[in-house]
């Protein structure tokens, strides 16, 4: 595989990217039954290529995460079959989060506070066991229900909801605090 480059997805509608991606996931049976395209092409955070054909793409969701009483850009990654042993997924992932913290940075008003991954790899479950994925930074922080494990990466502006128990008081909205 040549040298790889990543293009930025993050809300530019870029529509060579679009096509491209669109096609992959296609090609990839890759689209769970009632997600279309469309809703997929939305949430385009970047796509790496190599001698301009498509081996990985990334998608991001904002999402309020209520037990972490904030909003996270939901990550999730998809890597051609025959390049997935060359830590592309990696080297994707930390390409989209620095590309997610610098949008949510000029964006503070969104209230974006960090990249959240459920982990549904069962070869990076076993060959990272690591609290902290090196190269990510991603943090363990707990299971799903179903089971998986579920990481986060805090953005360095990232504050936590300011709330106790038994207050009357609501924490101050437009922070991504509940």
């Amino acid at each position: 595989m040549s040298e790889l480059t990543y293009r930025p997805a993050w809300q530019r509608h870029e529509p060579l990217i679009e096509r491209d991606a669109e096609q992959f996931w296609l090609a990839n049976n890759a689209l769970p039954p009632g997600t279309s395209a469309e809703t997929r092409l939305s949430e385009l955070c970047a796509a790496a290529y190599s001698e301009n054909q498509m081996v990985a793409v990334s998608t991001a969701s904002i999402r309020m995460i209520g037990f972490l009483r904030c909003k996270l850009a939901m990550f999730r990654v998809l890597v051609a079959p025959d390049v997935r042993i060359q830590e592309v997924a990696s080297k994707l992932a930390v390409y989209s989060r620095d590309l997610l913290e610098a949008w949510s940075k000029e964006n503070i008003d969104q209230g974006v506070m960090g990249l959240g991954a459920v982990i549904q790899s069962r070869v990076l479950v076993k060959n990272i066991p690591e609290a902290v994925y090196p190269d990510t930074k991603l943090a363990f922080i707990g299971y799903t229900q179903e089971g998986y494990q579920m990481r986060v990466y805090w953005f360095a502006h990232a504050t936590v909801s300011t709330y106790w128990p038994g207050d009357d008081t609501v924490p101050p909205a437009g922070r991504g605090q509940l």
